[in-house]
């Protein structure tokens, strides 16, 4: 009996471990399936006032693939556009937009300077390392985006962000290359809010 027992107990401890090896391996090959692939996401975001306008605050995730990250070193600007829209909601009929705006970021890397640079209409940052100027991109801060005029009193209203890689501002044969691929399909979700005004 006690034979049986140990013969037993050593096989149920060996499907035990090779189950946990199993699942561990798994999970393994799954994170390093995930890794490979950009992502764009939205965390949280916010709509401030300052005196007689509105400034919108967000931070994102950003992960750029491999094959992204030599592109970009190789000289290739990505071009990340951001779009905000508040509108009105309509019981019958579409939600009226009250304001859509939209902005646009450029990231490149200046190989002579070693610099990963961050345009911004006529605004430009530059940065040692590319996490450096990921950061700052992931970290939307006060966008100035509609006047509190615009507004009314006892209206409710739905705000919505979204980000995106520009794939059109790409060079024309990445675009082909672009269509349906992980690497460069980064878009974030819709990631929308009921802001509550003091007007």
């Amino acid at each position: 009996m006690t034979a049986f027992f140990t013969r037993y107990y050593k096989k149920s401890s060996f499907v035990s471990y090779f189950s946990s090896l199993s699942l561990a391996s798994i999970c393994l090959y799954a994170s390093l399936a995930l890794a490979g692939a950009s992502s764009l996401h939205i965390n949280n975001a916010e709509i401030i006032q300052a005196d007689d306008y509105f400034l919108l605050n967000a931070d994102m995730e950003i992960v750029f693939s491999s094959e992204v990250e030599q592109a970009l070193n190789k000289g290739v600007p990505l071009n990340f556009l951001t779009e905000f829209q508040i509108t009105t909601p309509r019981k019958y009929w579409f939600d009226d937009e009250i304001i859509t705006i939209s902005r646009s970021v450029t990231l490149s890397y200046h190989a002579l300077s070693r610099q990963y640079l961050l345009t911004a209409s006529k605004h430009q940052q530059s940065f040692s390392t590319l996490q450096e100027a990921k950061d700052e991109l992931a970290h939307l801060k006060d966008w100035q985006v509609f006047d509190k005029s615009i507004l009314k009193k006892n209206e409710t209203y739905h705000a919505a962000l979204r980000m995106r890689l520009d794939q059109s501002k790409l060079p024309k044969p990445l675009q082909v290359d672009a269509i349906g691929s992980e690497d460069w399909s980064m878009v974030s979700q819709r990631y929308s809010w009921t802001p509550v005004f003091n007007l």
